[in-house]
């Protein structure tokens, strides 16, 4: 082969192994390079679309952010199979993704509550992030698919502030799950444990493992994603929703919903200064979690535990109710007892200072409606029930119905919650405290102070049980006027009342007081005249006053000797001192008034020795005149 010959075949061999170097090395490119870098040769244009069942779609990709996502290192044909680059479209039979084929741990997403969601629904296509990065912001990337109502309010609950995200309950990754009604309670136990422990014993899981669909758990009080915890959010929008729906709670009587309605109107439903809370919730007497049937003996609203739980909240009010004769009562158990709701009521609580239910006359109405025929039995005092029902024949009670509102009522004498015995010295009506309490303002000040002062008051307030107070004198309940129209009756019942204590032996010798007061008086002009039934003779107010009653030796006394010509002087004008020389009532008249006492011997001795001789003289005349008609009988014969 000549040199011409060897050069060809040179040249030839030299661009068949450049021509095989260039194929090799497009080949090497092609791996080393990898499919992504030809894949984003073109994808990484922005304006590349496709349309799909008549929509534009972007087939855009960004290159720096798959390059920094956690499949960098993947090539395009790893997740898309079966697809051509040099041709268009690349695959005419595109298939879904298998995640799955690397991520064998995914596998439990094929029957949990995202079985029906792609992966790249929740990591994206192509910026995906490691599942470190990804669980920083699981919240968010939830929220970016659960956008309904309920769910977005997530970002306002107490969750949200205590940054407790969607996995906190649904659980993470790939375990993702739903929670049943049944499973709710358990659940927020995790955290809440001592609130579930209270749940577990009240009324709402009971109903709840009875199967009752309408038993509320907690995320019907507390809401699943907006949860509250506020006391006018849990109760206006979880409690009253259900308890106000008559399908539920059908008819009238107490747990209906007409029943409950009232709240709304109530005090306890009024707003606070601040405008933040109702007054008193469902909760403040329900209970939060452990709410319970109200017979049983532990539940709040129990009967017998009622004044307990006024009490958070009344405490005043209740620490003197306990003390009362209510309060002792119901701690007896005495059924007839009344405890707070009988008298303020349940769910219409309303204000005692604007509510017509608690005006006088209905206050006094509602104390009668228990302590009248016979409903309570008293066994502190025979006949107290009369005494009772006395008071609706009071000038008290008639002045209330009249409209004058100056009048007492019960409370007023009793109090409204303090109401104790009279045997208690604190008891507004003992013998210690009853003028004060008749007299106090706006009531008979006037009278009080009259009667401050004077022997009775003394007497009481040194402790003696005779001294008579207002009540002694005036009657409890059935207390009347003193303008009554028969004079004469008034005069005649004054001085039996007085006499009911200044002729008692006992009493006068008791308490060391002049004796014969009231027969001296019976025997004088007055009582006699009283006793006659005149309608001017002094008794004994007329002389002693109503109640500034003082003795003799008293110079503030109306019967002091100084003062007698004034006392007197109101039915005799022109009485001076010096005709009260002498004692008024005489108790021995021998010695008192010796001329009186001799002048009414003789006149006694004159009136019962005439009548004796008028009889001894009708006696001998009679005798005579049978004599006469005898003898004139025989002389006939």
């Amino acid at each position: 082969m000549n040199t011409h010959g060897k050069h060809i075949i040179f040249i030839f061999s030299t661009v068949m192994l450049i021509s095989a170097l260039l194929i090799i090395a497009d080949s090497y490119s092609r791996i080393s390079g990898g499919s992504t870098d030809v894949c984003l040769s073109c994808h990484e244009d922005k304006d590349l679309t496709m349309e799909k069942n008549g929509k534009k779609i972007s087939l855009f990709v960004d290159p720096q952010s798959h390059k920094n996502s956690v499949h960098s290192a993947a090539e395009c044909e790893d997740c898309h199979e079966n697809y051509n680059p040099d041709e268009v479209p690349h695959t005419k039979t595109p298939q879904q993704v298998k995640c799955a084929n690397c991520h064998e741990g995914s596998k439990p997403l094929e029957t949990n509550v995202h079985a029906k969601v792609s992966c790249y629904d929740c990591h994206t296509k192509h910026d995906v992030r490691s599942a470190k990065e990804f669980a920083k912001d699981q919240t968010k990337n939830c929220l970016s698919c659960h956008k309904n109502q309920n769910i977005s309010h997530y970002s306002e609950s107490v969750h949200a502030k205590n940054k407790i995200g969607c996995e906190g309950c649904h659980g993470s990754g790939h375990k993702v799950k739903s929670i049943t009604k049944k499973e709710v309670s358990a659940l927020c136990g995790k955290c809440h444990g001592e609130h579930e422990k209270d749940f577990k014993n009240s009324i709402h899981m009971a109903t709840l493992k009875r199967g009752d669909v309408n038993a509320p758990t907690c995320t019907d009080c507390h809401g699943s994603h907006k949860i509250i915890r506020g006391k006018i959010s849990v109760e206006s929008q979880a409690c009253l929703k259900c308890h106000l729906d008559e399908k539920k709670f059908p008819g009238e009587e107490k747990g209906s919903a007409s029943f409950v309605t009232h709240y709304r109107t109530s005090i306890h439903a009024s707003i606070d200064s601040q405008g933040l809370l109702e007054a008193a919730g469902c909760v403040d007497c329900h209970g939060d979690h452990m709410i319970e049937n109200r017979d049983n003996p532990k539940a709040s609203t129990n009967r017998a535990r009622m004044i307990e739980t006024c009490g958070k909240c009344h405490k005043d009010v209740v620490e003197s109710f306990k003390k009362s004769k209510h309060g002792q009562e119901l701690e007896k158990k005495n059924v007839a007892a009344p405890t707070c709701t009988d008298c303020h009521g349940e769910h219409d609580i309303t204000s005692t200072l604007i509510s017509n239910d608690f005006t006088k006359l209905n206050l006094t109405d509602k104390c009668l409606s228990c302590h009248k025929d016979g409903k309570i039995p008293h066994k502190n005092f025979k006949g107290e029930e009369e005494l009772i029902t006395g008071y609706q024949n009071s000038v008290h009670y008639l002045a209330l119905k009249d409209g004058k509102f100056e009048a007492p009522t019960c409370y007023q004498c009793h109090g409204a919650h303090e109401m104790e015995s009279a045997d208690n010295p604190a008891s507004k009506i003992s013998k210690n405290n009853i003028a004060k309490t008749c007299g106090q303002s706006n009531c008979h000040t006037s009278q009080l102070n009259q009667y401050t002062g004077s022997i009775h008051e003394v007497g009481v307030s040194k402790g003696n049980q005779d001294a008579p107070a207002c009540n002694n004198c005036h009657g409890n309940h059935g207390i009347v006027t003193k303008n009554i129209d028969n004079k004469s009756q008034k005069s005649k019942d004054i001085v039996k009342l007085c006499s009911n204590c200044h002729t008692s032996v006992e009493l006068v010798e008791r308490n060391d007081l002049p004796t014969n007061m009231g027969e001296s008086y019976l025997e004088s002009f007055h009582g006699l005249a009283t006793r006659g039934g005149s309608k001017e003779a002094a008794n004994c107010e007329s002389c002693h006053s109503y109640h500034n009653v003082r003795p003799s030796t008293d110079s503030l006394s109306t019967i002091n000797r100084k003062n007698l010509p004034e006392t007197c002087g109101k039915c005799h004008p022109g009485a001076t001192e010096v005709l009260f020389t002498k004692k008024i009532h005489l108790n021995n008249p021998e010695e008192d008034s010796p001329g009186v006492f001799w002048i009414t011997r003789f006149y006694m001795f004159m009136i019962f020795g005439l009548i004796g001789f008028m009889i001894f003289h009708n006696i001998l005349d009679l005798r005579r005149k049978l004599q006469l008609r005898k003898q004139n009988a025989g002389m006939k014969k």
